[in-house]
């Protein structure tokens, strides 16, 4: 027995035609490339991370991953702009490396 609460039942009841749209629009919105940060946004980042590095504040990083979108916050650790990396420790004493490709956004944490 099939214990599916999702597409399977309602499958049969749609056209060949409804199906492959539906599959077409689901692989485009997986290869969606994500829109990256405008100037004034990754000005006002660089300035958050250089504070942040120079007098020892937290910051809160939202990023992208294969699971969707999480936050750490924590001190920075260290900002290498060469290799496009960002490291903090987060509440649970776990250091982070964070791509900077994958940011979303970056605010300073209480």
């Amino acid at each position: 027995m099939i214990r599916d609460r999702g597409n399977i039942k309602w499958t049969a009841m749609m056209l060949p035609e409804h199906l492959k749209l539906l599959r077409e629009w689901q692989e485009e919105e997986e290869r969606r490339e994500p829109v990256g940060a405008d100037p004034q946004q990754l000005e006002e980042w660089d300035r958050l991370i250089h504070e942040a590095l120079e007098f020892g504040g937290r910051l809160a990083i939202r990023c992208r991953t294969v699971s969707g979108e999480v936050e750490y916050a924590g001190p920075l650790h260290h900002f290498d702009p060469a290799s496009g990396t960002v490291r903090l420790v987060d509440g649970d004493g776990e250091p982070r490396i964070i791509r900077t490709a994958d940011v979303i956004g970056i605010s300073a944490a209480e």
